[in-house]
């Protein structure tokens, strides 16, 4: 369920464009207390587990605050639950609105500045460097699934790290790297191009949030939201290589689709000097998908366990997909044709006279 940012850049009335403050409000309260979840208790000999945050509930509160004030707190706090309920397009949909909330009520949104206090930022600043708090916002980025795959499954970033050995697992099994391989080459292209799409508008609302609250209050008390943009950078990469590897394109996935599958039956690509990359098939309905899937097999294999000899095998079942019975026996048991041939009759019927 999308935002609707511009609803929220209309003045909640024309005495106090940004509400009143809610700090003590009950409502304010509750959701302080919802954002936390409930954390482990021991009663007697049992120990009940820590619970998460309700995050239906969390955004549901924040969007009922946000219809009477416009505060920092309650911005974060919804970013937090857009980006829990809806993963990178909602954080995507935080930012954006927290950026442009920020633009359009510097001076009148809460917790205001105080101007007998030389309108000192730090409260605000304070705020808005959550953003790079690593429990609260920095590890559950880490675990939104960045691509998902019917056959392998979902995958995050700190699934990644394990894979790659620079993080634990912390229950379970290990996520595999060819398990991640093989889910980025068979989630739906277009998909995988939006997530992308959205972690880059992440970090240009990022960029714009911190430049135009560096130039209100100086660099000397600007935050800087060094950590957030790293690891949207990270991620960055990966997707942006995954969608270079499998040759889609931002505003056109499903051409680039078709144009690998061009690829894997065999005719030119459109650049010479590099051929598209071919896309995973998630069902079979001709030979061309058959070429196509045998030819990922064939890749994997090349790429992960380059002793095997399977490609071998793929290879000559390649060769035979299209072609009819007896042309797979002249190409399998060549010396058994004419055994063929006598039992099915087709050497006397080709020997007799017209």
């Amino acid at each position: 369920m999308s935002v609707e940012i511009e609803d929220y850049l209309n003045e909640i009335d024309a005495e106090q464009s940004c509400g009143e403050d809610l700090e003590y409000d009950p409502d304010f309260i509750a959701l302080e207390q919802a954002i936390k979840g409930k954390p482990e208790q021991q009663i007697g000999d049992t120990i009940q587990e820590a619970e998460p945050p309700n995050w239906k509930e969390v955004r549901k509160a924040a969007e009922q605050l946000l219809a009477r004030t416009r505060d920092f707190r309650v911005l974060i706090f919804y970013l937090r639950a857009l980006a829990a309920l809806e993963g990178f397009a909602g954080f995507a949909q935080g930012l954006e609105l927290l950026k442009k909330l920020t633009e359009s009520f510097w001076q009148d949104i809460h917790p205001q500045l105080d101007p007998d206090d030389d309108n000192d930022p730090t409260e605000r600043i304070n705020i808005l460097m959550s953003l790079c708090d690593f429990e609260t916002l920095l590890r559950p980025i880490q675990h939104i699934p960045l691509v998902e795959s019917r056959a392998f499954g979902k995958f995050t970033l700190m699934d990644i790290h394990v894979a790659e050995g620079q993080a634990t697992a912390s229950e379970g099994e290990a996520p595999q790297s060819s398990d991640i391989d093989g889910a980025f080459q068979d989630c739906d292209g277009e998909q995988l191009v939006k997530t992308a799409r959205a972690i880059a508008d992440s970090q240009q609302y990022l960029n714009d949030l911190e430049n135009f609250v560096t130039e209100q209050v100086g660099v000397g008390d600007a935050p800087s939201f060094a950590d957030l943009r790293k690891l949207l950078k990270e991620i960055d990469v990966i997707l942006s290589a995954w969608i270079d590897r499998r040759a889609l394109q931002a505003d056109d996935a499903p051409e680039a689709e078709t144009a690998s599958a061009e690829t894997a039956q065999g005719e030119t690509a459109a650049t010479p000097s590099r051929a598209a990359p071919q896309t995973a098939v998630s069902t079979i309905n001709n030979s061309e998908d058959v070429r196509k899937a045998l030819n990922l097999i064939c890749d994997y294999y090349k790429k992960h366990e380059p002793s095997s000899p399977v490609p071998i095998l793929l290879h000559r079942v390649l060769r035979l997909v299209g072609k009819d019975f007896m042309e797979i026996m002249k190409d399998m048991a060549p010396n058994g044709v004419e055994q063929v041939e006598f039992l099915s009759g087709a050497a006397d019927h080709e020997s007799s006279p017209e």
